[in-house]
């Protein structure tokens, strides 16, 4: 904080690119003598300011590290282990559940894109959530599917021989 009670003159601000400073004359050139100081005084006051709190954050970050390493070491090596397996467990059970998901999207023959929206903590739950889901897409894409049907289709017609066609003509059967 003693940064802030000296002098900001002798501060530089790297941070402006040659269209900010454009956008800075832009902006000043309406000002006054006065107004132009005080501008650049609060430019410089801010520069400061942002610099302090960088420093800050990272003597911050520091500190939490220290902090953890010095709680760390007053835990036995069963509360270590106790943590370990407790987070092992989380992760398997995450994965379990994950897993679940996508095996009832792959046998409900649901997209797998769609396997993470699944609700529900057992295979049941996620099922009817699966049925659920694939009504709703099914209706939804029944709707966006246009209707291409103009009436009754007849089939291609039955291919003929030359020899039979000629036998009609001369109407010999």
């Amino acid at each position: 904080m003693a940064d802030e009670n000296t002098s900001t003159t002798d501060v530089t601000d790297d941070s402006g690119s040659a269209t900010d400073t454009d956008q800075h004359d832009d902006v000043s050139a309406g000002l006054g003598e006065a107004g132009q100081k005080a501008l650049a005084a609060e430019r410089k006051r801010a520069a400061v300011a942002e610099r302090t709190a960088k420093a800050s954050q990272k003597q911050l970050d520091e500190m939490s590290k220290r902090l953890q390493a010095f709680e760390d070491r007053d835990k036995t090596d069963a509360q270590k282990l106790t943590e370990a397996k407790t987070a092992a467990e989380q992760t398997a059970a995450d994965a379990q559940a994950r897993l679940m998901r996508y095996e009832v999207a792959a046998a409900k023959k649901l997209p797998s894109e769609w396997a993470a929206r699944l609700q529900g903590s057992t295979q049941e739950d996620l099922e009817a959530d699966a049925d659920a889901l694939l009504q709703a897409l099914g209706t939804q894409q029944q709707r966006q599917t246009p209707n291409y049907d103009g009436g009754v289709r007849t089939g291609a017609p039955a291919t003929t021989d030359m020899n039979a066609l000629i036998r009609q003509k001369a109407g010999l059967g």
